[in-house]
């Protein structure tokens, strides 16, 4: 690993016992003390607690850490507030491309949206309570805003009445990457005033009451892009090619579930000139099964997350081609799953259908438009493994997956406050995958923890609490910092 290099003005402040450390062009002081590592039969050095920033202008600042005594003679209970501060300060800090772009687009009320996306992404709160958080948040001692309910929907419809500032908003925030359009899901709502509400088909296959929400995602940095609702009885195909025209995203690649097949969706998806990728069945016509019997001893194969993936392709139409690949991994699971059936369920499962389906266990069929390599056709398509981080954060995020808002116009602001929390809930997923921390923290578990870390107003002196065992091994682990 290089060694970290730093400014000139920087040794004047190292002492013994002590390390500095750069995040983000910023730098800390921690302590520092040394053990014998018994097993490597050599020193180790043991990071110990922070002790405060140093910047060029200031100097050495002590951090304002502070553990409440039980007793203190001296101390005033009564004059003791607490506020949330660790939530706040990571969208703060960590998230200030979205609240420099809000400030840009939305100038008379982005405190206002900071309030919401806040109580939204951590409390999952509606509207009527988020006037109680935010006086429990620091966000209250650091806006000269009031926050009530009347002022929250006021807001809302005023946002919800002009498309125009998301729009742009969402634009810039983007920064011109490629898009891949992931999914569409619905959303009940029992409000009786809202045009977009249509009976129609849930994802759980039951008819109600439902509006459509539809997003891009972008995969390379875990950021849901773009949204627009429609009405509950479009379907996805219809809503893809009004997006494309409204997002002006023009090189979009479609990447849908296995339900999105057909050659109707395939021929209204090329007659816009989008490019796609969509699974097939395992029982679809279009594969030539028999070409699965030996992939695996082909030399046509890569590696996908430690795991050996072999491939073949052949085309179908001068535009279309099939892609077929098999994991040996998942082939292995599959079949294993698929023995421990016959031993339970022997008049279901029986082992001349096991070896009917030998050449399907661990297979993935795909048909797509692009002339990418089967190796790309795959790593995006596996790229659509983020439409299940996408929409549990957006049915979290929501609530039980229903709305109760009695207009367009609020409806309109209210998922634009959503679609902010989701951006927000994002940027915690790429830190934790980023780090590799994914199977450590969820991110719920990081907002909780980071919920947990207050500031402690004593005596008119506002002071961060000492922190917990788990809160510095969570900042130690993801590298970041909270001021």
């Amino acid at each position: 690993m290089a060694k970290t290099t730093y400014p000139d003005w920087i040794n004047q402040y190292r002492k013994p016992g002590t390390e500095i450390r750069k995040f983000n062009d910023k730098y800390y002081v921690y302590e520092t003390t040394s053990y014998y590592d018994k097993v490597k039969k050599k020193p180790k050095k043991k990071t110990g607690k922070y002790l405060g920033a140093i910047t060029e202008s200031d100097g050495f600042k002590e951090a304002t850490l502070v553990k409440i005594p039980k007793t203190s003679p001296s101390l005033q209970i009564n004059r003791i507030t607490t506020r949330e501060y660790g939530m706040s300060a990571f969208i703060q800090e960590h998230c200030k491309h979205i609240t420099d772009c809000l400030k840009i687009h939305f100038p008379n009320c982005w405190e206002h949206l900071l309030v919401a996306l806040y109580c939204r992404l951590v409390h999952t709160s509606p509207i009527k309570n988020m006037a109680y958080y935010f006086k429990r948040s620091f966000l209250s001692v650091q806006l000269d805003i009031t926050i009530n309910p009347k002022i929250i929907s006021t807001m809302l419809r005023n946002i919800g009445q002009d498309r125009k500032p998301i729009i742009d908003y969402m634009q810039q925030l983007a920064g011109g990457e490629k898009f891949v359009l992931v999914d569409a899901t619905s959303i009940i709502s029992y409000s009786q005033n809202l045009s977009q509400v249509e009976n129609g088909l849930t994802k759980d296959k039951t008819f109600g009451p439902i509006f459509n929400l539809l997003y891009f995602y972008s995969p390379h940095n875990y950021m849901p892009a773009y949204y627009r609702l429609f009405n509950g009885n479009i379907k996805d195909v219809k809503m893809i090619s009004l997006s494309i025209k409204e997002s002006s995203y023009k090189d979009a690649l479609v990447i849908g579930d296995k339900g999105f097949f057909s050659e109707d969706n395939l021929d209204i998806l090329e007659s816009e000139t989008l490019k796609y990728i969509i699974p097939l069945k395992r029982n679809s016509s279009l594969i030539l099964i028999e070409l699965y019997e030996n992939l695996t001893q082909t030399n046509n194969h890569f590696v996908f997350e430690e795991r050996v993936i072999y491939y073949t392709s052949y085309e179908v139409t001068p535009t279309r081609t099939v892609c077929l690949f098999t994991d040996e991994m998942m082939m292995a699971k599959e079949k294993r799953d698929y023995v421990c059936r016959m031993n339970k369920h022997p008049q279901t499962y029986t082992e001349k259908t096991f070896k009917e389906k030998l050449n399907e266990f661990g297979t993935i069929s795909l048909i797509t438009n692009t002339k990418e390599t089967p190796q790309n056709i795959y790593l995006n398509y596996k790229s659509r493994a983020g439409i299940e981080i996408l929409f549990d954060g957006v049915k979290n995020i929501l609530g039980n997956d229903y709305t109760y808002m009695q207009d367009n116009d609020a409806l309109e602001g209210w998922m634009f406050v959503n679609h902010l929390a989701l951006q927000v809930h994002h940027k915690i997923y790429s830190f934790l995958k980023t780090k590799n921390l994914l199977h450590k923290y969820s991110i719920r578990d990081f907002i909780e923890y980071l919920s947990d870390l207050k500031k402690v107003k004593i005596n008119d002196q506002w002071l961060l609490e000492e922190l917990t065992a788990e809160h510095t091994k969570l900042i130690k682990q993801t590298g970041i910092h909270i001021p």
